[in-house]
């Protein structure tokens, strides 16, 4: 699988949330949810509330509520910027 994987870091204003390697994310994008595999095309658009999900290289599927925010594609990397991890 690491063949699939790319990076994801997951940041708050207060803390990296997450940081590591990964074969798929899915996020609340502006316009709804979008998923992220590697070799995405370069993006930049606003988080919305929803459930972040990804599946890590041991195929663990993990999810969490975001609130707000920023996410960026970019040479095989994502970044969340997020206002809130909420329930956490």
């Amino acid at each position: 699988m690491a063949e699939l994987s790319f990076k994801l870091k997951v940041v708050t204003p207060n803390e990296v949330f997450f940081e590591g390697v990964v074969i798929s994310v899915i996020a609340p994008g502006a316009l709804g949810y979008l998923g992220i595999l590697k070799n995405h095309a370069s993006f930049i658009t606003t988080v919305g509330e929803g459930n972040l999900t990804y599946r890590d290289v041991a195929e663990n599927t993990k999810s969490f509520k975001v609130k707000g925010g920023f996410l960026e594609v970019r040479s095989n990397r994502v970044l969340v910027l997020t206002d809130q991890i909420l329930g956490s």
